[in-house]
């Protein structure tokens, strides 16, 4: 009898682990736009937050897992209601398998969530700790892992992603997208960039700039801010500097100095935009309010 080796196909292939967070964050949590050259899986352990990857949107709720695929743009934003729990696994895998969970969410089941808690204690056994920090990017350091913990995390997350491309084993279903999920993703990357331009009203930021850091182009970031407030980003930009600059000037601050402080080119090109939104030039504006 010839006993031959019959060789595993392996429709998933994990090649490694590029990080493990467990993050606890608060109802007004945010992130701007990112993309990474790995898959990422992110599944809400309590609350709810919208993610939103290539400007759709999709509130994820307590017990669902969301995946993005390597170099998808993607944020979090808490809804300003509910704080949040969430384990975020990012890992390494070429396999075709993998399409699958392009653009999907899924509601997990009991078995589900019993390989994601196996995968947490096992994660906590070799790293000591979950990284919790948002802003900590430092390479995960498996060197004082007990033997064989890499390999039973590899087992764990490659027998989730399996059972839920079979179509999970009890309760698992995949989330369907609301209608306005196009809606809601426009409105959350709006908020993120209007946050931005108000927390750098001292910079000089440019449409170029703001294309570069939400992963988007000049028409669509135009798009969402006319349709968010019926303005040009650069239009909604000016405003804040020139509301920054009365503020500043009703404090007795030289017309030269608040030139400086809001990045303009020159205190010609200050008092112009002054004027044009205001409708008096700076120092007129200062003797009115100093009468």
């Amino acid at each position: 009898m010839d006993f031959r080796l019959h060789p595993i196909k392996r429709e998933i292939k994990i090649e490694g682990f590029n990080s493990i967070y467990y993050f606890e964050f608060g109802k007004d949590f945010s992130h701007p736009p990112q993309k990474n050259d790995f898959w990422e899986m992110m599944y809400v352990d309590s609350g709810k937050i919208n993610a939103i990857a290539d400007g759709i949107g999709q509130t994820v709720t307590q017990g669902q897992l969301v995946f993005n695929r390597p170099m998808e743009v993607h944020a979090h934003i808490s809804n300003g209601v509910d704080p949040n729990n969430m384990l975020v696994i990012s890992f390494t895998c070429h396999s075709p398998a993998m399409e699958f969970f392009n653009k999907k969410i899924f509601t997990l089941g009991k078995t589900e969530k019993t390989l994601l808690s196996l995968f947490m204690k096992e994660a906590e056994r070799a790293l000591g700790k979950l990284p919790d920090e948002y802003g900590n990017k430092n390479p995960l350091d498996f060197s004082s892992a007990p033997e064989g913990s890499l390999q039973l995390l590899e087992c764990y997350v490659t027998e989730l992603l399996l059972v839920l491309m079979r179509g999970g084993d009890d309760s698992a279903t995949m989330a369907k997208r609301s209608e306005n999920s196009r809606e809601l993703g426009q409105s959350s990357i709006f908020e993120l960039m209007r946050a931005y331009l108000e927390e750098n009203v001292y910079g000089e930021v440019t449409l170029a700039g703001i294309c570069s850091k939400f992963f988007m182009g000049k028409s669509q970031v135009c798009k969402i801010f006319g349709e968010q407030i019926g303005k040009s980003p650069i239009e909604f930009y000016t405003e804040l500097k020139i509301t920054e600059a009365k503020r500043l000037l009703r404090e007795d601050i030289s017309v030269s100095h608040v030139s400086d402080l809001l990045s303009y080119s020159s205190i010609h090109n200050f008092s112009r935009a002054f004027k044009k939104s205001v409708g008096i030039s700076p120092t007129e504006y200062r003797k009115k309010i100093n009468k």
